[in-house]
């Protein structure tokens, strides 16, 4: 291309001074001098740990391959474990007084930072091919790469996304420079095809570019083709790919690894393909294309100077833009369509589209395109750097919670130790003696309930997932001796999608009750019940509750999922087989929330079984559709409280595992049990993300104005009701907001709800003396 400076006003010779000043010495040694000073920049900060999932899956890959225990998960990255193993010797020779666990981490993440740099000098390359003309151009477009925050972090991570890149990015190179050079053609078909085995997806990458250089070739005829490039392909990917499903039993045991891992990528998981609505489309374009820059304040001017690129390139230079789109076009699509793209790293292989296209545009400036790249990419790198110094700084929470609890089971052991799947598999790696059982994956905290309903009555440790919400199955009471352990980079957007971002430990005494599988205590066991068809309207689902002769009570809410001419369902609450309560629940009414007193208790040992079962009201033959959402069940003389009218139904972000319910005109929590005051703590979001003007919110008991607020930010309110107020109101409490939120006519959708408060914490607790 005689280049991006022919179609400018400038003359030829001075718009090639202008775009060659940052490489007047030679893009070549530009790039290796931009991904020297990144790897020397990363050498201090590795990960001190594993971290992800995946991380960990890859640590158990390198003591044993097994594709089918997910070590690692499917469809296994084989070329990529031989190179750990490879690093791996080295590593634990040199620092041989590292655990395995930092020497596994070392490696990988040493990988990871000099893949990071050879992909810079690959990159290079590639905008060389698209743009021969213009060096400053690819230049300014590598600096943004190496900058980027999400490539940054990626080059300190223990995973194989920057390998698998960097390979890709080779094999593009050579290909790019095979349209012209036999062996370049053959060498690059031999990369490509070990790269897929690094990461598979890099095929998106890699293929396109093979085709055309193919095409570019096709004179050298059929024979040589197929016996050279074809050929060499296909005997490195075979490479791989024999002992791969060798190893795994065979092509029938592979295909059960992989069919089992395509299961779990397309459940519990947002993406396009499966929810095909321009809200979809809108989150995928802002987690592809803003998350990794890890702020808004960053993204919008790369994203300015790539639109203006862009329309530059369509214009004037359009051979150049079709190699890039050829390059990099499949797999961003194919990552917008069928990937989650919160799991931002997935955005990785779109990164050096994205920044050839910012470089595009930041060239139009001329002589002055220094004035706005360089405070771009300083910018670029205020955010990064922090960030990977702190990712650095500390091992990942899960290996200190394990490290606390390794600690103290040395004098004081539990009786039993469970914890989420991502962090049973931090355990996998990194024992330590600890007794922990194996979890059903989606359905831990039922390791738990089988231990109480065995007879277990020691204290059991959970280590658990801070976004997951299945222990709220098990008495809260039970759940206070706690102790959390963040990530300090853990809210991190170019973190998003990572698995665990923090770990709490739990230490459990035998609870009050516990919840088998059908409840719908939370959004996320909700979920699971309504997919496995588990809830009341399909079976009775059961809780067992610790005998005591004390009196007890409960609290039970619920809600009816039917739709307009749905039956009315008959509920039937009872306790060892005798009904305590019956109550049907009509669309018209559409939530329940019911207070049972239990006066004599449950005299005996161990626990007694509580059971909720409901059928459709009358003779209707079809199934009115409902599940229990509100449970607590107490000694009489602890409060008991819930969510009555004017609440909406709770709601959660299943990646930062925040959860929050909305209030309206006027929301009502009820008590009972209280024997004196009480303190209503409400921690929530600034109204003025949705309203104007701060709205009126009022806390009322019995008609009395107890608090009064005008929020015009993120609140955190306590507000203490005397018990005389909350005696005359019959332990009702109102929070009463004006005006509110009309999301259907202010969004353009069908939603009717009536929105006041977005409200994340929520406690009553009775005032102490």
């Amino acid at each position: 291309m005689k280049g991006f400076a022919s179609g400018r006003p400038e003359t030829t010779s001075s718009s090639q001074e202008t775009h060659s000043q940052l490489g007047s010495c030679g893009l070549g040694r530009w790039a290796l001098l931009i991904a020297a000073a990144y790897l020397a920049a990363h050498l201090p900060s590795l990960a001190p740990s594993l971290e992800d999932i995946d991380s960990i899956n890859f640590a158990l890959g390198l003591r044993e391959f097994d594709v089918a225990r997910h070590q690692p998960h499917p469809p296994g990255s084989p070329v990529y474990i031989a190179m750990g193993r490879a690093l791996l010797a080295v590593v634990a020779t040199v620092g041989s007084s590292l655990s395995e666990t930092a020497a596994e981490a070392l490696t990988l993440s040493l990988w990871s930072a000099v893949a990071a740099a050879v992909a810079l000098v690959a990159a290079a390359r590639i905008y060389q091919a698209a743009a021969p003309g213009d060096r400053g151009l690819s230049a300014w477009g590598l600096l943004l790469l190496a900058a980027c925050p999400l490539y940054w972090l990626s080059g300190l991570r223990p995973m194989s996304d920057l390998p698998g890149l960097a390979a890709a990015l080779v094999a593009q190179a050579l290909l790019l420079e095979g349209r012209r050079d036999r062996r370049h053609l053959v060498t690059g078909a031999v990369v490509a095809g070990l790269a897929a085995g690094i990461r598979v997806q890099t095929a998106l990458l890699t293929m396109p570019l093979l085709a055309l250089a193919i095409v570019r070739q096709r004179r050298q005829g059929v024979v040589w083709l197929t016996t050279r490039p074809m050929a060499a392909l296909a005997a490195a990917g075979l490479a791989w790919a024999v002992p791969l499903v060798a190893d795994s039993g065979g092509l029938a045991g592979y295909m059960r690894a992989l069919g089992t891992q395509a299961g779990e990528d397309f459940a519990w998981v947002h993406m396009l393909w499966l929810e095909p609505t321009p809200r979809r489309l809108a989150f995928s374009l802002y987690e592809t294309f803003v998350l990794p820059w890890g702020s808004a304040g960053l993204a919008i001017p790369v994203a300015l100077c790539a639109l203006v690129g862009g329309v530059f390139l369509i214009l004037r230079e359009r051979r150049g833009l079709g190699l890039m789109l050829l390059a990099f076009g499949p797999y961003a699509l194919f990552h917008l369509v069928f990937q989650e793209t919160i799991t931002v790293r997935y955005s990785l292989p779109t990164l050096p589209l994205v920044t050839w296209f910012a470089a595009a545009g930041l060239a139009l400036a001329g002589r002055f395109a220094p004035l706005v790249a360089i405070p771009l990419v300083a910018a670029s790198l205020l955010v990064s750097v922090p960030i990977g110094v702190a990712f650095g700084a500390q091992p990942h929470p899960e290996f200190q919670a394990i490290e606390a609890a390794r600690a103290r089971a040395r004098t004081d052991p539990p009786a039993a130790m469970f914890a989420h799947y991502s962090l049973w598999r931090a355990l996998q790696a990194d024992p330590g003696g600890l007794p922990v059982i194996e979890p059903r994956r989606q359905y831990e905290w039922l390791g738990p309930v089988e231990y109480w309903k065995a007879g277990g009555a020691g204290t059991i440790w959970f280590l658990a997932d801070p976004r997951r919400t299945d222990l709220s199955l098990i008495d809260p009471f039970a759940r206070e001796d706690v102790t959390r352990f963040p990530w300090a980079v853990g809210d991190r957007p170019e973190l998003s999608g990572s698995r665990p971002l923090g770990a709490d430990w739990y230490r459990i005494a035998a609870p009050e009750w516990f919840a088998g599988e059908g409840w719908a205590l939370t959004p996320e066991t909700g979920g699971l019940s309504q997919a496995t068809a588990a809830g009341p309207d399909h079976r009775p689902i059961e809780l067992w509750v610790r005998r005591r002769a004390a009196p007890l009570h409960m609290v039970v809410g619920g809600r009816h999922l039917g739709e307009a001419g749905d039956p009315a369902a008959d509920f039937e609450l009872a306790l060892d087989g005798a009904v305590l309560d019956r109550w049907t629940l009509t669309l018209a009414d559409r939530n329940f929330l019911r207070f049972i007193d239990i006066p004599g208790g449950l005299p005996g040992a161990g626990y007694g079984r509580l059971t909720i079962a409901t059928r459709s009201a009358g003779d209707d033959a079809r199934r009115a559709l409902v599940s229990v959402r509100q449970f607590d069940l107490q000694p009489a003389d602890r409060m008991v409280y819930g969510f009555a009218e004017g609440w909406h139904e709770e709601e959660l972000d299943p990646m930062s595992g925040r959860r929050w319910r909305w209030t309206s005109e006027r929301s009502v929590i009820r008590t009972m049990g209280a024997t004196g005051g009480v303190r209503l703590t409400l921690k929530g979001e600034s109204p003025l993300r949705y309203f104007d003007a701060p709205p009126s919110v009022r806390v009322t008991a019995a008609g009395q104005v107890l608090a009064q607020f005008r929020p015009d930010d993120d609140f955190e309110w306590t507000i203490t009701i005397p018990a005389a107020d909350l005696a005359r109101a019959g332990g009702a409490i109102a929070i009463e907001t004006d005006p509110v939120y009309l999301p259907g006519p202010a969004e353009g959708t069908s939603d009717e709800r009536h929105l006041g408060l977005r409200v994340y914490e929520f406690r009553v607790h009775p005032v102490t003396p």
